[in-house]
């Protein structure tokens, strides 16, 4: 085993040990159960405008030209959303290996409920968020939390999809900045099937960044897909 790698074990290992580890999970840990990434999702909406989705780079601005565009507006993308993500596809051996990790905070900006149905599976606890409204809400006796910062399958018309979803995602959902804000100060997370191309996380790690200037706190990433 590489060092570098075996430095890792056991770093987080001892971080998850002492209960400061933390899941977050990106959109490559649902695709290898069957769901769509947001390239795929946008692939149809691409083709009527006459681009490529492979040669497009900013899709959630794709997605806001979309909106601003067609006749029914956001309705089409929230119809997607329900096509793609309401089938229920069954968990991997990967969430079910992240299930059976003693760590309580899992992040995700995937919309399905695979991580909350993996953790179940393994007779936990589970307390997810993701409205507000959840946030001022505690699920008794929870073993772990499940904070869906983009919104879940089951309210499309409030998921954040499009570039005025982003913009204004500090100002209506500024509790959960707060929150990832806090957990990635103080917990070490693993990023797992997340490309880092989300405006969201991007703007919370650089204020990060600048407000501890030299001493952030080291997390890891896997860059390697699932199968």
């Amino acid at each position: 085993m590489d060092n570098k790698i075996k430095a890792f074990v056991q770093k987080f290992s001892e971080e998850t040990a002492n209960d400061n580890a933390a899941i977050f999970a990106g959109a490559g840990l649902s695709v290898s159960a069957g769901y769509v990434d947001w390239r795929s999702l946008l692939k149809n909406i691409a083709q009527n405008l006459n681009l490529n989705v492979e040669k497009e780079h900013d899709l959630v601005a794709l997605a806001q030209y979309h909106c601003n565009n067609a006749p029914s507006g956001r309705q089409e993308l929230n119809q997607l959303l329900v096509d793609e993500f309401c089938q229920n596809h069954q968990i991997t051996e990967n969430h079910e290996i992240l299930a059976r990790l003693s760590i309580k905070t899992f992040w995700t900006t995937n919309y399905d409920d695979l991580i909350e149905t993996a953790l179940k599976k393994t007779g936990k606890n589970v307390d997810v968020k993701y409205t507000l409204e959840h946030l001022t809400l505690t699920v008794p006796k929870r073993d772990a939390i499940v904070y869906k910062m983009h919104g879940d399958r089951s309210s499309p018309d409030k998921a954040i999809l499009t570039k005025d979803d982003y913009e204004k995602y500090h100002k209506v959902f500024g509790p959960y900045v707060t929150a990832l804000s806090g957990d990635l100060v103080s917990k070490t997370f693993l990023f797992i099937g997340f490309s880092f191309t989300d405006a969201n996380l991007d703007y919370i790690l650089s204020r990060i960044k600048v407000n501890l200037n030299s001493s952030p706190r080291i997390h890891y990433c896997i860059f390697v897909s699932f199968r």
